[in-house]
């Protein structure tokens, strides 16, 4: 679907799917490709002359991707066996992506 053709329905549809498909996913890459895909998501959303209000939901859930994109970044920690990576707590999407949705 082209810029000029989007509306709010798909733009709001769009949004749950990329929520969907990374649900679950712990990778560094597929936190990085969420982000990536909500940043594409708004500027097409912004070039198609989209409302303010849909404008600011795709915007606050590419901010909390990021923020939550760097929060679950490896750490790592000095053991007595051996350099490991603690992982800090992993989001959750689910909460995260409808509390968006009703904002």
């Amino acid at each position: 679907m082209s810029a000029q053709t989007l509306n709010e329905n798909f733009v709001m549809e769009e949004l749950a799917a990329i929520f969907r498909r990374a649900r679950g996913n712990r990778e560094p890459e597929s936190r990085a490709a969420l982000f990536e895909s909500l940043r594409d998501l708004e500027r097409r959303a912004r070039c198609s002359g989209m409302p303010e209000s849909i404008l600011r939901r795709v915007a606050e859930s590419r901010f909390l991707a990021g923020v939550l994109r760097e929060a679950v970044s490896p750490i790592r920690y000095q053991s007595v066996r051996g350099t490991r990576h603690l992982w800090t707590a992993a989001p959750d999407l689910q909460a995260s992506r409808e509390a968006i949705l009703q904002g």
